[in-house]
């Protein structure tokens, strides 16, 4: 299989020479603009706008079979794909289905514990405040999810990880003992931020001797026994898989804490939506697939164009956030270089992935963008309901999308000159709901999974993350290890 992902990187290597100086706009074929859009239930994506001709794509839709990319994708679905370097399944997908599958059966029985908590919460609420302490994926999730619902509900929703607790500190001066309940999310338990948040918020109820601090505290983890170390009650943990990355895990009860001021059936929503989003990317063709057409064109953009970022620009308020979600999901499982060989992968992996709300964008980095030396692909995601406050947004989004593509000469004055030629796709959401969202964050999954399988890299695994860990616990243990490495004028005051 590495001789074949080396003749994949030449060919395309060779096509994209052919193609890396041309003109988006001379590429530009506008009467079969539809030719290039897909449409499915819930979104529709637009790659008329990427620096690429009929050639090449007729040759990257050759590639899944060469990978044998279709058995990938079912042993996916199935459960039974392996993360062989953290020597753990892979089990994201199934957290979605509706038929339970009896090796992962704690998914459905973890389902009907949060059907339970909610609909506990919602005839008894006894809390005014809920504090998420939770970091990376654990807190990208929910945080993502509770924003994006936008509800004035009865509970305040806090997410607090900082490492110098003054995030915590000040979420804590609007709260009181009585009141306000804690989740510490962290799916080995042993996550130095959370620890260190949770000894602080425990000393804070200990301020209270009359309240009973274990039960005001919630856990959610794949390491029961660590949560019972703690003091956590058993009817007050909540379990998740060791098989399920923190990034990974947004349709376990990760997200609980977003839920609290909706329901159950808002929850299922979300992942009724990630389902369809499996249904489209299990049974589409190649051509009308969208993560994989998604894949494709991004590992065409890195290793035929030698583009090293991509950004991505939400164009609704309820999306701004979007883009820190999905560039730890795609940054984190593909920002690697070695392949499943042992050798370096033949391609460039992950670019940066970078961007935010486009509205806002506007008015900083997309100068950069217009004008830098720096070339940039992009994704525009936007959404398209005929609402006139949203088709005013909509219109901003696709005028962006046109000045980054097709740009502007000004031989006259030439510093008003826009290049352009940045290759832009455009997703278009229907509508902005629970279910919308999981098919847009599933869609996203299954592109960052596709191209990995391209890359011959392990998307599950994250060793890059451990060693910066490691060190901070050496230093924090062994005082020498820091003064050996550093300046007496940079160690930290005592």
């Amino acid at each position: 299989m590495s001789e074949i992902r080396k003749q994949i990187k030449n060919k395309i290597s060779l096509l994209g020479k052919g193609i890396k100086n041309t003109h988006i706009s001379e590429l530009q074929n506008h009467k079969d603009l539809e030719k290039r859009v897909i449409k499915a239930n819930l979104l529709d994506f637009d790659y008329s706008k990427q620096r690429i001709n009929d050639e090449a794509i007729d040759y990257l839709l050759e590639i899944p079979n060469l990978i044998n990319l279709k058995d990938s994708i079912d042993r996916l679905f199935r459960g039974d794909l392996y993360n062989p370097t953290e020597d753990r399944a892979v089990s994201h997908t199934l957290y979605r289905d509706k038929t339970s599958n009896e090796r992962f059966e704690l998914i459905f029985t973890e389902r009907e514990r949060i059907k339970s908590f909610l609909k506990q919460n919602a005839t008894s609420l006894n809390f005014k405040n809920l504090i998420c302490l939770s970091i990376g994926g654990s807190r990208l999730a929910p945080e993502l999810l509770n924003e994006f619902q936008a509800l004035d509900g009865p509970v305040n929703i806090y997410f607090c990880s900082s490492y110098d607790l003054l995030e915590l500190r000040d979420v804590l001066r609007n709260c009181n003992q009585n009141e306000t309940v804690i989740f510490a999310s962290s799916k080995s338990f042993e996550t130095s931020e959370i620890l260190k948040n949770l000894d602080f918020v425990k000393s804070w109820y200990e301020e209270k001797p009359d309240i009973d601090f274990y039960e005001k505290l919630y856990a959610i983890s794949a390491n029961v026994s660590a949560m019972s170390a703690y003091g956590i009650k058993k009817s007050n943990q909540f379990q998740v898989l060791d098989s399920l990355s923190g990034r990974f895990s947004i349709w376990s009860s990760i997200s609980l804490p977003a839920f609290i001021n909706s329901n159950f059936d808002s929850y299922l929503e979300l992942l009724e939506g990630a389902r369809l989003a499996d249904e489209h990317t299990k049974e589409a063709s190649w051509e009308s697939n969208i993560p994989v057409m998604m894949a494709l064109l991004g590992v065409w953009n890195t290793s035929s164009l030698n583009i090293n970022n991509h950004g991505i620009f939400t164009y609704n308020f309820r999306l701004r956030s979007l883009t820190k979600y999905i560039s730890q999901l795609s940054m984190e499982s593909n920002g690697k270089s070695i392949n499943f060989e042992s050798k370096e992968s033949h391609f460039l992996t992950s670019p940066l992935i970078w961007g935010g709300y486009g509205i806002e964008s506007q008015h900083s980095t997309f100068q950069w963008l217009m004008q830098g030396k720096t070339e940039t692909s992009c994704d525009f995601i936007g959404l398209n309901n005929g609402k006139k406050e949203i088709v005013d947004s909509y219109e901003m989004l696709l005028s962006q999308v046109l000045a980054m593509t097709y740009g502007k000469e000004d031989k006259d004055n030439l510093f008003k000159t826009i290049k352009g030629n940045n290759p832009c796709s455009i997703l278009q959401l229907n509508s902005i709901d629970l279910r919308s969202l999981g098919f847009l964050l599933a869609i996203y999954e299954h592109k960052v999974f596709i191209e990995a399988s391209i890359l011959g890299i392990d998307p599950f695994d994250q060793w890059g993350v451990q060693l910066g860990k490691r060190i901070a616990l050496e230093s924090k243990n062994n005082k020498e290890f820091l003064k050996e490495n550093f300046s007496k004028s940079i160690l930290p005051k005592s």
